[in-house]
C-alpha cells in the first residue's frame, strides 16, 4: 500500500473502534498489506499533526497507552447539553479522593488508604472496581497478604492521560513520593496534622474536565447517538 492509503487505513480504525488502540494492535492489522511497520507510529504522528492544523474540533490522540480519535475539551459544554445526564459517569468526593490516593500511591492496600483517610473504604474501593477505574493487581507479601489496587485503562482514558507519568505533580509533596510504577513506595511524609491538606490535593488533582471524549460523542451513525462519558 501506498503511504496516503496507509494513513487512510489508520484513520479508519482509529474511527470504529470504541477503545484507544494500541501501536502493536494496529501493527498486527497492518503488517500483512504494509511491511514498514517499524512507520507506523511516524504515520500517526503524522496524522496527529495534520487534525490539529486543520483547526478541527476533533483530533487524534494518543491516551491510555493507545491512538484514538477525540473531541477537544473545549466542546465539552455543549456536548453536555446535547447528551444531557444520559451514562454519565458521576464520582462522590470520597470517591474521587480514594480514586486519587489509589493514582498516586499504587500499589496500595485498603488498609492503608483506610489509615490516611482515617474512615473505611471498601464501599468506595466497590464502586470503583465496579466502574473499572481501578482494579487488583496482586497481594502485599505481609500478614494476610490483602490485596494491592491500582488504576486501569479506563482510568487514564476517562483522564484523558497517555501514561500514569502524566499525572500532574502536587504542590508541597516530594516527587518521588508522587512516583506511580506498580512498585512498593515510601509513605507520604506527613503528620497527622497535614493528613487531610496532603488527602485533599490528591484529589484535586484530579478534579478536572477529562481529556478526552470519545469520537461517537459527536458523530451519529444511523439513528444512534453514543453517549459522552465524564468523570
Amino acid at each position: 500500500m501506498e503511504i496516503s492509503e496507509v494513513k487512510q487505513v489508520l484513520e479508519a480504525l482509529l474511527f470504529v473502534s470504541e477503545r484507544p488502540l494500541s501501536l502493536k494492535e494496529l501493527k498486527d492489522i497492518i503488517k500483512e498489506d504494509y511491511s514498514d511497520t517499524a512507520n507506523i507510529e511516524n504515520l500517526l504522528n503524522e496524522l496527529k499533526t495534520e487534525y490539529e492544523n486543520m483547526n478541527k474540533p476533533y483530533e487524534i490522540k494518543f491516551v491510555a497507552e493507545g491512538w484514538t480519535f477525540a473531541t477537544k475539551t473545549n466542546f465539552s459544554p455543549w456536548i453536555k447539553k446535547l447528551l444531557k445526564e444520559k451514562n454519565v459517569l458521576k464520582l462522590s468526593p470520597s470517591a474521587l479522593e480514594t480514586l486519587a490516593m489509589i493514582a498516586y500511591k499504587q500499589p496500595i492496600t485498603r488498609a492503608e488508604i483506610d489509615e490516611v483517610r482515617g474512615v473505611e473504604s471498601s464501599g468506595v474501593i466497590d464502586t470503583l472496581l465496579e466502574r473499572k477505574l481501578i482494579k487488583i493487581v496482586g497481594r502485599k507479601e505481609t500478614l494476610g497478604r490483602p490485596l494491592l489496587y491500582g488504576t486501569t485503562q479506563e482510568f487514564l482514558k476517562h483522564f484523558g492521560l497517555a501514561h500514569l507519568s502524566e499525572l500532574p505533580l502536587i504542590d508541597n509533596v516530594p516527587k518521588e513520593a508522587q512516583q506511580t510504577e506498580n512498585l512498593p513506595e515510601p509513605e507520604l511524609p506527613f503528620n497527622s496534622g497535614e493528613k487531610e491538606t496532603v488527602d485533599s490535593q490528591y484529589a484535586q488533582q484530579l478534579q478536572t474536565e477529562p481529556a478526552i471524549v470519545d469520537k461517537q460523542a459527536f458523530e451519529t451513525v444511523g439513528n444512534n447517538t453514543e453517549t459522552i462519558t465524564e468523570v
